[in-house]
């Protein structure tokens, strides 16, 4: 799917394609969300909600790019810092 809006139903497609490239993976959390807030998305992941985290990003830099492919380009590079905060 196309990343057309900073539209819930957007955010959500784009955080089901973060976690289908996590699991793609062999990375699991037990709570993943993803949250706007003026522009700026929020992936939000943890096992223990105390120790929650997130990876930011600028909404407005990938309108018009595939769900999948932005997944990718943001997880892949710390694919083994996921991994290892994941194992915690």
């Amino acid at each position: 799917m196309k990343f057309t809006s900073i539209s819930k139903s957007d955010i959500d497609e784009l955080c089901v394609a973060f976690e289908s490239c996590l699991t793609q993976h062999d990375i699991t959390f037990k709570y993943v969300d993803m949250t706007e807030d003026n522009g700026i998305i929020s992936f939000i992941f943890c096992n223990d909600p105390e120790k929650a985290r997130s990876v930011d990003l600028e909404g407005k830099q990938f309108i018009g790019l595939d769900t999948d492919y932005i997944a990718k380009e943001i997880l892949e590079p710390i694919l083994p810092r996921l991994k290892e905060y994941a194992k915690k």
